[in-house]
């Protein structure tokens, strides 16, 4: 009889896996914030020595030195923006009153030179006026001699002298020495005769001769008393 064959299991022992671990990535590390100046490393020596009150006190004193002045220049700054700025308006004011002013002063030139024409023209005429009223008319006192001469009868004046001032000198003729004298009465008590006198007197052949010299009265004989 065959033996059965006994086989001796063996235990199959599964191979143990081993865990590989991924290789550790390096974190890049940050830069070190720089050290103030008055500390140093573990392993460094200090140099620096640390400030004292009165040097913080100084720093802080050229800080507010400083502040001040920054604020000082500021309001500089805008005093002088002001300042041209009220200069730049001022001359525009000024400018325009200047203009204002040429104006007027135009204006007023043109009236002062209108006025100075109205002067002028009122006082040639007010001299024209003067100068009419001072003169008189020969013509008009040659008219009244006649006239006067005509009232004493025969007497008729043939020549007859003026002067500016109304001197007179006249020479007539009339049928008798009746005439003539009542022409010589007529001469003494006219108004506007001033003075007269009888020069000559004779005889022709026909009439008597006569001459006279008197001076009228200017005033009765200007214009401005007609």
């Amino acid at each position: 009889m065959n033996k059965p064959v006994e086989v001796e299991q063996k235990k199959i022992e599964k191979p143990v896996e081993k865990k590989v671990e991924a290789p550790k990535k390096e974190i890049p590390t940050e830069p070190k914030a720089p050290v103030a100046e008055n500390i140093v490393a573990d392993d460094g020596i200090n140099l620096i020595p640390t400030l004292s009150k009165e040097e913080v006190a100084v720093v802080e004193k050229k800080k507010k030195l400083n502040i001040g002045s920054i604020v000082s220049l500021l309001i500089l700054v805008v005093v002088s923006i002001l300042i041209v700025g009220f200069n730049i308006v001022s001359k525009m004011v000024l400018n325009t009153e200047k203009a204002k002013l040429a104006a007027y002063e135009t204006q007023v030139n043109k009236m002062t030179q209108k006025i100075i024409s109205s002067n002028a023209i009122s006082e040639r005429i007010k001299l024209y006026q003067d100068i009419l009223g001072e003169t008189y008319s020969p013509k008009g006192v040659v008219d009244y001699i006649n006239a006067l001469a005509s009232k004493s009868g025969s007497a008729k004046v043939s020549k007859f002298a003026l002067s500016n001032d109304l001197t007179f000198s006249i020479e007539g003729e009339a049928n008798d020495l009746e005439d003539i004298s009542k022409f010589w009465y007529i001469l003494s008590s006219d108004p506007k005769v001033e003075t007269v006198t009888l020069q000559s007197v004779g005889n022709n052949v026909n009439s008597m001769r006569f001459s006279f010299k008197g001076k009228f009265i200017i005033e009765e004989f200007l214009s401005s008393a007609q």
